[in-house]
C-alpha cells in the first residue's frame, strides 16, 4: 500500500454509467461516499457526466465530453454497455488507456456493476493497484441472441461472438481480483459452487441500504391525499425500470385485467424502454393500471406509503439456473416504508419477508397472479402484515436480521473490506 497520503485515495468506478443524478446505481453510491469520506479520500469514476447538476463529490470521467458522439448525448441514457466485440475491444482499450494514466491517483479501486464488471478492475490491477468489483449476479451465462437476418451479418457475428467468449473473461476477472463484493449470500454460494472462485475469504457479501431520512413508515391517507389517490381502493405500487429484464411487472398486468374487482389500482412508477410494450399490454387486457412515469425522488416514498401492497415482479429466468442472486433495493425500501410486498419465492425473497411475515410470495406468471388476486377476498390478512411489519421496524427486528439497514450500516461493512483488502 502505498504511504504517501495522509488519508488512502479511494475510487469508486461506474464505467457503465453516464452520469444522471436519479439513476439507481447512483442513488444507491453517494449515500455510501458520504460516509467513506470520513475515513478514506474518496473520488468517482464516471463513463462521462450527462447532467453535473451540482454533484458536490471528486469525481473523473473515461471519456470527455468530445468523445461522446451527438447521438448518444440526445438519447441522454444513463446506461451503457457494449453489445458486440467490436465495441467491447474499444471500450477495454480506452479503459486500459485511463486505468494507467490514474493508476498512481490511487490506492484501491472499487468498481460498481456493469455489464463487464471486471474489466476495469483488471486494468488498475496491471498497473499494480488493489481492486474490488461489485458483482450483482452472472447474467452474462444467461444470454440468448435472436438472429435479425435483416440487420448487418458482420454486427450479428460481432455479437454471437461477443456472447460466446465474455463468460471465460468474466471468469478470468473474477480469478483475478483483489476481493470481490456480492449483494447476497446467495451470490457467494453461486460464485462458490460454480467455482468462479475458490477462495471463500475474498467474497464479501454486502447488501442495499436505506435513508432512514426518506423511507419509513407514513399514513396511508396523507399520502394519498397529496397524491390525489382514491382513498378507498385498494393500492398496488410498482417502483422501478420499465426496461423488462430483471423486472417484469407484464404477467402481473395482465392478470389484473381479467379480475372483476373494480377497487383494485395499479400504480407503476418509473421508466425505461418497454414502457410503451408495457402500456399496450395495459389497454390489451384493460388493466386498471396508472403509469406515472418517472417522479421526483421526494415522491417516491408517498407513493409507497399510499400502497396497501408492493410489488416486485422478478423473472427469474434472467439469473443461471434460476437462482435470484440480487439484493433488491426495492423490496428494501418498501419494507422501510412499512408496506408489505408481493415478490418471487426465492431464497433472497423469503429471507426479507421473514418467511412470509412480511408479505406474500407468489410466482411471476399470469396463473399464479390470478390466483393470488381470486382469493384475495379480504384485505385483513394484508393489513396484518403490515401491522407486524410495523411493529417490527419500531422494534429494530428488520435491522438485527440485517432486513433493512441503513447506508451507514452498509458503509461500515465496506470499510471492513478496503482495510482487509489494503493490509
Amino acid at each position: 500500500m502505498k504511504t504517501s497520503y495522509q488519508k488512502p485515495k479511494i475510487a469508486i468506478a461506474l464505467p457503465g454509467i453516464n452520469y444522471l443524478p436519479d439513476t439507481t446505481y447512483v442513488l444507491n453510491t453517494l449515500p455510501i461516499v458520504r460516509h467513506l469520506e470520513k475515513e478514506y479520500d474518496v473520488t468517482l469514476i464516471f463513463r462521462t457526466i450527462l447532467k453535473p447538476d451540482n454533484l458536490k463529490y471528486q469525481y473523473l470521467t473515461i471519456l470527455n465530453s468530445s468523445e461522446v458522439s451527438p447521438h448518444e448525448k440526445n438519447k441522454g441514457s444513463a446506461y451503457f454497455s457494449p453489445h458486440g466485440t467490436i465495441s467491447a475491444l474499444r471500450y477495454g482499450k480506452i479503459l486500459n488507456k485511463f486505468a494507467k494514466a490514474n493508476a498512481q491517483k490511487f490506492d484501491l479501486v472499487i468498481e460498481r456493476q456493469w455489464s463487464l464488471v471486471g474489466l476495469l478492475s483488471s486494468a488498475f490491477q496491471h498497473y499494480g493497484v488493489p481492486s474490488i468489483f461489485i458483482n450483482e449476479a452472472e447474467f452474462y451465462t444467461n444470454l440468448h441472441t435472436k438472429i435479425d437476418w435483416r440487420s448487418s451479418f458482420i454486427s450479428q457475428l460481432s455479437t454471437v461472438i461477443f456472447q460466446k467468449i465474455l463468460p471465460y473473461f468474466r471468469r478470468k476477472w473474477i480469478k483475478n481480483s483483489s476481493s470481490i463484493i456480492v449483494e447476497t449470500e446467495q451470490m457467494k454460494h453461486f460464485m462458490l459452487e460454480q467455482k468462479y472462485t475458490e477462495d471463500k475469504d475474498k467474497i464479501y457479501s454486502i447488501p442495499n441500504g436505506i435513508d432512514p431520512s426518506i423511507f419509513y413508515p407514513r399514513d396511508r391517507q396523507s399520502c394519498r391525499q397529496l397524491l390525489d389517490i382514491d382513498s378507498n381502493a385498494f393500492i398496488l405500487t410498482y417502483i422501478g425500470s420499465l426496461n423488462r429484464f430483471i423486472q417484469e411487472p407484464a404477467p402481473l398486468i395482465k392478470a389484473l385485467g381479467g379480475l372483476q374487482h373494480n377497487k383494485i389500482i395499479f400504480h407503476i412508477v418509473g421508466d425505461g424502454i418497454k414502457r410503451q410494450e408495457l402500456e399496450n399490454i395495459s389497454k390489451q387486457y384493460n388493466s386498471p393500471v396508472i403509469f406515472q412515469g418517472k417522479i421526483a425522488q421526494d415522491k417516491v416514498p408517498l407513493y409507497i406509503g399510499a400502497a396497501n401492497l408492493c410489488v416486485a415482479p422478478y423473472d427469474k429466468t434472467r439469473f443461471p439456473n434460476n437462482q435470484f442472486t440480487s439484493a433488491s433495493l426495492k423490496v428494501v425500501e418498501y419494507l422501510a416504508c412499512g408496506r408489505p410486498i408481493l415478490t418471487i419465492p426465492c431464497e433472497r425473497m423469503n429471507h426479507l419477508l421473514d418467511g412470509g411475515k412480511y408479505g406474500f410470495l407468489v410466482e411471476n406468471n399470469l396463473d399464479s397472479y390470478q390466483a393470488f388476486f381470486q382469493d384475495l377476498h379480504n384485505i385483513a390478512e394484508v393489513q396484518k402484515k403490515e401491522t407486524n411489519l410495523i411493529n417490527d421496524l419500531k422494534k429494530s427486528t428488520l435491522s438485527s436480521k440485517q432486513i433493512v439497514m441503513t447506508w451507514h450500516d452498509i458503509a461500515d461493512m465496506y470499510k471492513k473490506v478496503i482495510k482487509e483488502t489494503l493490509n
